[in-house]
């Protein structure tokens, strides 16, 4: 499958597809069990990528059978997650020399669209230099909706004045991909949260890709 040659503006995800931050996550949330003396491990919180924080605490703490004030939760996972955050973050492989080889001197528009809260981005920009590579930014904070609906994506293509048909959107979860397919857009699935069958299951419109030099190999944009 081709990638579209026309296209204006590419949209990304951020974890998972700029940065390698799952694992993070993951361990942040493995921290906050101990203090209530359960043990997990990372496959048992796959199910948790991509989901928004309003369908995520509900669930993971059901999951795990945490009575306690949500709130109270948030504040611990996201003190574990920026604690771990200020060593451990780095960007995807392959991400920072996509960019610079295909994005940094097109007229492309890029932007982020995450379901990670605002807050938590402030603590990113404090940690990497995520601002380099994007200044327009949509975090679960200011979007209509979150990812599963299509409304983030759609409210960065109004951003920029483009229409799907113009945009490429490359993503990794589950949740994430199923908002990029539903915004009209044509999309990347990236390997690095799911097999390349499921996202596939996703849908057949989606091109799978493993890394970013494959992504170089199948883009030939007109800028």
């Amino acid at each position: 499958m081709k990638i579209n040659p026309n296209i204006k503006g590419i949209l990304f995800d951020m974890d998972g597809t700029v940065l390698d931050s799952e694992g993070i996550f993951s361990d942040a949330q493995i921290e906050l069990l101990k203090e209530y003396n359960i043990k997990s491990n990372h496959s048992e919180l796959e199910e948790f990528k991509g989901m928004s924080h309003y369908i995520f605490y509900p669930s993971f703490m059901k999951k795990f059978n945490i009575v306690e004030d949500i709130d109270i939760i948030r504040f611990k996972l996201r003190n574990h997650l920026h604690n771990i955050m200020e060593t451990k973050l780095k960007y995807i492989k392959g991400f920072e020399n996509f960019y610079i080889s295909i994005i940094k001197d097109s007229n492309l528009e890029t932007g982020l669209v995450t379901n990670t809260t605002r807050t938590t981005f402030k603590k990113i920009q404090q940690f990497i230099n995520i601002d380099y590579y994007f200044s327009f930014v949509i975090t679960i904070t200011e979007a209509i909706e979150p990812k599963p609906s299509p409304k983030p994506y759609l409210q960065a293509m109004n951003h920029f004045s483009i229409n799907p048909s113009e945009t490429l959107i490359i993503e990794d979860s589950k949740t994430g991909l199923i908002s990029a397919v539903d915004s009209g857009a044509q999309v990347i699935g990236l390997t690095t949260s799911l097999l390349p069958n499921q996202i596939k299951k996703i849908s057949s419109k989606i091109i799978v890709v493993d890394s970013y030099s494959e992504i170089k190999k199948i883009v030939n944009f007109k800028h």
